[in-house]
């Protein structure tokens, strides 16, 4: 059951990831635009800053599941690589337990800040009104996603699902 959540959560993370990079590619194109315009007419295009920082967040935060995909999340394995195989696993998987954690911390006040903005229709004032009320919901959605896969990657290593690459590194008579 757990492998199929596991595969469920990597479908998600790759719809998000092309969803980030969508973001990305208009937030590449609408700046050469505005760098043009700039050197063009010396005015920016009117409401392609505002667009254009609402895109970083969806970049961020729908990119973020992707990044567990990729195993790219930062860590020092510094303890972890002298400890023996069994110790070496449950404090990897205890820290990634602690990752969901703070994904949760950061979900909850970030979901009553999404519920707020989307029930007053939250803007940004700008040349016009740029609805934000809907990068607020998807900071909320990406962390409360990164969090389930947090836990659920902990599971995985803790049941011995996940290979470690550091337990591949560690001498035979360590583990």
């Amino acid at each position: 059951m757990l492998a199929r959540l596991n595969r469920l959560l990597d479908g998600i993370a790759r719809i998000t990831s092309w969803v980030a990079l969508s973001f990305l590619a208009f937030m590449m194109v609408a700046i050469t635009l505005d760098v043009v315009a700039r050197a063009l007419f010396g005015r920016a295009v009117p409401g392609l800053f505002e667009m254009t920082e609402m895109s970083m967040v969806m970049v961020v935060f729908m990119g973020l599941g992707a990044t567990l995909l990729d195993d790219g999340h930062i860590r020092v394995t510094m303890m972890t690589d002298v400890l023996p195989g069994p110790w070496s696993r449950g404090c990897t998987a205890l820290a990634w337990l602690f990752a969901g954690l703070t994904f949760v911390m950061l979900a909850w006040p970030a979901t009553q800040e999404a519920i707020y903005s989307f029930s007053i229709r939250e803007f940004r004032w700008g040349y016009f009104q740029v609805p934000i009320w809907w990068a607020k919901i998807a900071v909320a959605v990406g962390l409360w996603f990164a969090a389930l896969q947090a836990v659920v990657h902990a599971l995985r290593i803790a049941l011995k699902q996940v290979a470690l690459p550091e337990l591949d590194r560690i001498p035979s008579d360590l583990h």
